[in-house]
């Protein structure tokens, strides 16, 4: 890590421990809470949830809850192929086609999801989905997890790895595998010291960086 980066966490590490010890704590507790109850939930309503994955893959969050919104649970569910794309187009997704595909050729994890969730090493549950499901990655099985209450991972999204290398966000560089298990090593240390699981302090990340408080 060159100084310029070790300079750059010292200033948000500050905000940041500012920001957990302010009321916008108790947003992230209702969050949390929120993310905890899909440990109960069945199959359908969790793969919901990844659904929400495949939608906001290069696109914004935003537009992801806004689509779940209008459409609802069972199309994700049960709609044709064909029939999801055409709604994801009209919708003005961009790459509508794969995103229709990856989520209609991967239902077949539905009765697993919940297993996968309340699997006694969430590890092993993280690399079975990014082994098996079409099209997630560490990221994005990352961000599944958490929003269904597996806390344990980090969630290198472009804001995250701006905060812990803006050397490496400005190269344009892709993350493999090795990269992203270096950067999440990061975000675990940090975790550590400030006594929350990576998939929380991540909440407190995004908003430093973007503002927001989302899913």
């Amino acid at each position: 890590m060159t100084g310029s980066n070790i300079t750059a966490q010292k200033v948000w590490f500050t905000e940041l421990e500012d920001l957990i010890n302010s009321k916008f704590r108790d947003e992230v507790n209702e969050r949390v809470k929120e993310f905890e109850s899909f440990r109960k939930k069945d199959g359908p309503e969790i793969f919901f949830e990844l659904c929400y994955c495949f939608l906001t893959a290069n696109t914004s969050a935003e537009l992801g809850i806004k689509m779940q919104r209008e459409l609802g649970v069972q199309p994700f569910i049960e709609d044709s192929t064909e029939v999801l794309t055409a709604k994801l187009k009209n919708a003005h997704y961009r790459f509508y086609n794969t995103r229709g595909k990856f989520i209609s050729e991967n239902r077949w994890i539905i009765p697993e999801l919940p297993v996968l969730l309340n699997h006694p090493d969430p590890w092993v549950a993280r690399e079975f989905i990014v082994e098996n499901v079409k099209g997630i990655g560490y990221k994005e099985s990352s961000h599944f997890l958490r929003n269904t209450g597996v806390f344990d991972f980090a969630i290198l999204d472009k804001h995250i790895i701006r905060m812990l290398d803006g050397e490496f966000a400005r190269s344009g560089k892709a993350l493999n595998r090795k990269l992203y298990m270096k950067y999440e090593q990061q975000v675990i240390q940090i975790s550590e010291q400030l006594g929350l699981k990576p998939g929380v302090l991540d909440l407190y990340m995004w908003k430093m960086a973007t503002g927001k408080l989302i899913k």
